[in-house]
């Protein structure tokens, strides 16, 4: 039951996180949609709600579920917080209310994706859209119950809050803690509860991985972590320097029978990069993947594995038969033909790479060797029953024509295989204004098209195979597919059409 005036602590998030999805592309699918595709597609089609527990959300996501965790662990009572999704704000948020803490992953739009996804297909990227709805439901309930709560910003957007100058007050937001923040949470929230002052700007303080609390309640595409950070210096990535640690398995089994009690049976594995869980440094141990892998399988009522990144050195270094078993136990009795990792190959151009902070990333490999050992991996992967996912960064620093000329060569000289490709254009971490459509060259768009016409044979069969391995009902199914081909239509026109020129 809700308290009749409010929680002391109220965690939430826009509906682009606290939502009811089946799978992790759901959530990217969601997130990548721009104000183009209409509100009702949104609402009805991409955002299923998440179920209520007693006025809580079911599923949130995984970081306000370490936030609620590390809370409960400080002492604060169940009745005294909760994490609910934005439609419930009415009721959790009341004169006892003393914290609103909101997570979010596009508070101004400034990710790579955000950016591309804007520049193409025009409008604003949703997640910013539904954050601004978000804080101005909070601020307007406040002001009528609470008006002597704070509200509090955190998540992995958190940075390009703090980022862009005047933006936190432009927000109305109170305090921002940013990076993650187990090991001083407990500190922060009982000065704000108390009415203390604490600073506009917060650095969140990581805790030792076996400090990671394990989670309390199931998180929004059954995503774990497995592993933090990544470490490895590229310029463009905002955790260049934060070196990659592993949680303990004991902590990654506990979350997963949460999201299993929870009724979330298709877990997501996250981690920068996947295959090198349990490493030492870059050096990876194959063996502490599959050891992981072959636990989580022995959990009753799994179905799908998922992950994410992975990073193209790491896959060098497993076997054929060991990228053919870590394949064999995502997919389980599933039946899933194209279970899908992302790649990070960024560029064709060693050298661009390289004078981007890639070195570390490129694991040794000559510089003019770094194309044909992408592709090569590229084909172990497909050869393995994978679909990769592959990234590309355009407009990098110090790219020239010639860079994006053999990045398209590259794409063209993979097209016999299954692989998508996904070229996003640049974003500075400083919070500056990332490129527009109007600085990508004819070169560019030729990238694009090379890309896109990958995409538009793969991600259909892709994401219907997921989705049926996944157990999403074959109505739903058909409706996505329907949408996805509307979508295909649409981009196909701005990739070749007036759109496309306007922006030169």
């Amino acid at each position: 039951m809700l308290p009749s005036s409010g929680f002391s602590a109220v965690l939430t998030a826009d509906p682009t996180l606290v939502s009811g999805y089946s799978l992790l592309f759901d959530g990217m699918l969601a997130a990548s949609q721009t104000t183009t595709t209409p509100r009702w597609v949104m609402n009805r089609l991409l955002l299923p709600r998440t179920p209520r527990e007693n006025g809580r959300a079911r599923f949130a996501p995984l970081g306000l579920r370490r936030v609620e965790a590390a809370l409960r662990a400080s002492g604060l009572a169940e009745d005294e917080l909760a994490v609910v999704a934005p439609r419930d704000l009415e009721k959790a948020v009341g004169p006892a209310t003393r914290v609103v803490a909101i997570s979010s992953g596009e508070p101004c739009g400034l990710g790579m994706n955000s950016s591309t996804m804007t520049a193409i297909a025009g409008g604003e990227i949703y997640p910013q859209v539904l954050f601004r709805e978000l804080l101005r439901a909070v601020r307007g309930r406040l002001a009528r119950v609470a008006p002597q709560a704070r509200v509090v910003l955190g998540g992995p957007g958190a940075w390009q809050v703090v980022a862009r100058h005047g933006r936190q007050e432009e927000l109305g937001v109170d305090h921002v803690v940013t990076g993650y923040c187990e090991g001083n949470l407990a500190e922060i929230f009982r000065a704000l509860l108390a009415g203390e002052p604490v600073p506009p700007v917060i650095a969140g303080k990581e805790p030792p991985a076996e400090g990671i609390p394990a989670i309390h309640g199931a998180s929004a595409m059954g995503v774990v972590e497995i592993s933090r950070g990544c470490g490895l210096g590229c310029s463009f990535c905002t955790l260049a320097r934060m070196p990659m640690m592993h949680l303990p398995e004991d902590t990654i089994l506990a979350d997963v029978q949460t999201n299993l009690a929870a009724g979330q049976s298709n877990i997501a594995v996250l981690s920068e990069d996947s295959f090198r869980f349990g490493a030492l440094g870059t050096r990876t141990r194959p063996e502490a993947l599959i050891g992981l892998l072959s636990r989580l399988r022995e959990c009753r009522g799994l179905r799908l594995i998922q992950v994410d990144h992975v990073n193209l050195c790491s896959v060098a270094q497993y076997s054929d038969e060991q990228l053919r078993e870590v394949r064999a136990l995502l997919v389980g009795a599933t039946g899933c033909r194209y279970p899908w990792v992302n790649l990070g190959m960024e560029t064709a151009s060693g050298e661009l790479l390289a004078q981007v902070g890639g070195t570390a990333k490129m694991g040794g490999v000559a510089l003019s060797d770094w194309p044909e050992f992408c592709a090569e991996q590229v084909r172990r992967l497909c050869a393995a029953g994978f679909l990769p996912m592959v990234s590309l960064v355009m407009a990098l620093p110090g790219e020239q024509e010639d860079d994006v000329r053999r990045t398209t060569a590259w794409v063209e000289a993979v097209s016999d295989l299954p692989v998508t490709v996904f070229p996003v254009l640049y974003a500075p971490v400083d919070g500056s204004t990332p490129p527009t459509a109007r600085e990508l060259t004819e070169t560019h768009w030729r990238l694009l098209q090379a890309a896109y016409r990958l995409n538009f044979r793969w991600i259909p069969r892709m994401y219907w195979d997921n989705q049926r391995a996944a157990g999403v009902p074959v109505a739903k199914r058909l409706l996505l597919q329907a949408l996805g081909r509307g979508q295909a239509l649409l981009w196909k026109c701005r990739l070749t059409g007036p759109r496309r020129r306007r922006a030169k």
